[in-house]
């Protein structure tokens, strides 16, 4: 009874905190990477060669996923079968939105070979604004004080990064650029 209840409880305590520290782990140090992949020296490799890799994994493994859950190949081909060709409409709704994320990932790779690490983690917060924003006119979402004033404290580190990062810029980057292709990418989180 009670210690069933409370080891359930360790286990989805420990599951929630342990995914929340791999995901934290997983952004930041791909950040990095990714950073330090597009400037150091050497032959320098397509970013839509890296996005469309990245788009595979994941369709790769969302294939073995499906299958697992549904008991196998048979499952996974039902599935597929009854999810994707006998829904048309569905496909093309779920496009919209793959397109907006192929072209924002473009511009991440162009955002981090122009940014230092940090102003480009700090610039894409700014994701949060922009969801924001097309949640308030799309799905006509109302905001609290305190969530209004959490987006004006995370527009002002933006705006702060930004100042920063073009004050310290040298010559080789492009720092303007980089900063509207991260706040374009944004807006596209956004609205997708």
């Amino acid at each position: 009874g009670i210690m069933s209840l409370s080891s359930l409880f360790f286990n989805l305590f420990s599951i929630k905190y342990g995914a929340l520290v791999a995901l934290v782990l997983q952004n930041t140090f791909l950040v990095v990477f990714m950073h330090y992949s597009r400037v150091s020296d050497g032959p320098m490799y397509a970013s839509s060669t890296a996005v469309t890799s990245m788009e595979v994994m994941k369709f790769v493994t969302c294939l073995f996923v499906v299958a697992y859950q549904t008991g196998g190949i048979n499952g996974l081909i039902i599935s597929i079968r009854d999810e994707v060709i006998n829904k048309p409409m569905e496909m093309v709704k779920l496009s919209v939105p793959s397109f907006v994320y192929m072209v924002q990932n473009n511009l991440l790779y162009y955002a981090i070979t122009h940014l230092d690490a940090a102003t480009y983690q700090v610039g894409y917060q700014s994701k949060i604004l922009t969801t924001a924003v097309f949640s308030l006119i799309i799905l006509k979402k109302r905001l609290s004080l305190l969530q209004w004033v959490s987006l004006v404290i995370l527009t002002a580190g933006v705006a702060l990064a930004q100042l920063s990062s073009a004050g310290n810029s040298d010559t080789k980057s492009n720092t303007t650029m980089g900063f509207v292709a991260i706040l374009v990418a944004a807006v596209m989180s956004g609205f997708a």
